[in-house]
């Protein structure tokens, strides 16, 4: 199995070294480098790496552009962010702007290396806990009737098909592509292809996306699936 290429990305550079011997300790991992935030976008580019591991400190907003420009130029890369406090103001916009997984930053060792491999290797995201209590108000305030969607038709006048509403729904329980494909009895390659389209009609950038969205709309009947 090939090893998961990372890119580390912090302006604090104690917290480099940290991450960086922590990743490098575990065989799975292949560290392509530690560095301030704008040398790790440099970086990315020229590597096109699995991951980068973004350290968020002090106000997030100015971590928006830097991540989306990040997300443009490495589309394929998952940027899984570093959170000082799970109840972080600016969550949404973090995802809004191309965040794929939000990890606290006093996360055990083992769990955040986990939670990078299962994000790379098997699509399962992490959000934090609190964000759930947040979207649920958000979406008892935003819903729309399930009813009005008739079996998924969205505001542009495209429509999911059955099975990307079957997908969408186990992608809210936070079932992984290869759950998914084992549970409808499809292969992974197609449960890849669904998810792509769906993230193409309702015109969100991941799969954390695409949940948090069809939840406030009323696209979705079961609760956001997130991790504590």
């Amino acid at each position: 199995m090939n090893k998961i290429c990372v890119v580390i990305a912090s302006e604090d550079s104690s917290a480099r070294r940290g991450l960086a011997a922590i990743f490098a300790s575990e065989s799975v991992f292949e560290v392509l480098g530690s560095f301030s935030l704008s040398e790790a976008r440099e970086k990315s580019i020229m590597f096109q790496p699995d991951a980068v591991l973004v350290d968020i400190t002090g106000e997030t907003p100015k971590y928006f552009e830097p991540i989306s420009q990040l997300k443009h130029e490495c589309p394929c890369s998952l940027i899984i962010a570093l959170l000082e406090n799970e109840h972080c103001e600016g969550i949404t916009e973090m995802l809004a702007h191309g965040v794929d997984s939000c990890v606290p930053r006093g996360i055990m060792r083992g769990c955040l290396l986990k939670t990078v491999e299962l994000a790379c290797r098997a699509g399962i995201f992490c959000l934090p806990g609190s964000f759930k209590k947040l979207m649920s108000s958000a979406g008892t305030e935003k819903a729309i009737p399930a009813a009005q969607f008739k079996n998924g038709l969205l505001g542009g006048g495209e429509s999911l098909t059955r099975r990307e509403m079957e997908i969408l729904q186990l992608m809210a329980r936070n079932y992984s592509n290869r759950e998914i494909a084992s549970k409808l009895f499809i292969s992974e390659p197609t449960v890849k292809t669904h998810v792509s389209s769906i993230l193409r009609k309702l015109g969100q950038n991941n799969r954390a996306q695409a949940i948090i969205y069809s939840y406030k709309i009323g696209l979705v009947n079961e609760h956001l699936a997130v991790h504590s």
